[in-house]
């Protein structure tokens, strides 16, 4: 804001308030000479050829093996492979046998909202330590 102390001669020197706009009217012409020269540009599409991929279901997505872990109340868990119940020594033979198979599939865990966490990390060593290279987690949409 631009300030002077008024006239120069002799008498009482009242400051002036009026707001100095001409720095305000020289960066919005600038502004909008920029606009002006860029909105044209931002018009202008570049023509790219896209790869289209099939609209199938992978075959890995197929092979993959969903392992439930399911709180069953008063600090039981149960364990699914599939969807067959299953001990934690089962699941972890299945796990061995699956680990056998070249290529391996995905082993994909999906725990229950009320299980503790400490149950799905033990079913994650177990896959871990029967040398499962491909594991996933199974979420519900929204969560």
């Amino acid at each position: 804001m631009g300030m002077s102390t008024g006239g120069g001669g002799g008498g009482q020197q009242n400051p002036m308030t009026d707001i100095n706009t001409t720095p305000l009217v020289d960066v919005m012409l600038v502004l909008l000479i920029i606009f002006m020269i860029t909105a044209p540009l931002m018009q202008n599409k570049v023509p790219i050829s896209l790869p289209e991929a099939p609209n199938e279901p992978d075959a890995a997505e197929e092979r993959a093996v969903v392992v439930n872990v399911q709180d069953k109340g008063a600090g039981f868990v149960q364990y699914y492979w599939v969807d067959d119940p299953v001990s934690l020594e089962g699941l972890e033979a299945r796990l061995a046998i699956e680990a056998a198979k070249k290529p391996q599939p995905e082993i994909k865990i999906r725990g229950d909202r009320g299980v503790h966490y400490k149950h799905v990390r033990i079913a994650l060593d177990a896959a871990k330590r029967k040398g499962i290279s491909k594991i996933g987690f199974v979420t519900a949409p929204g969560e």
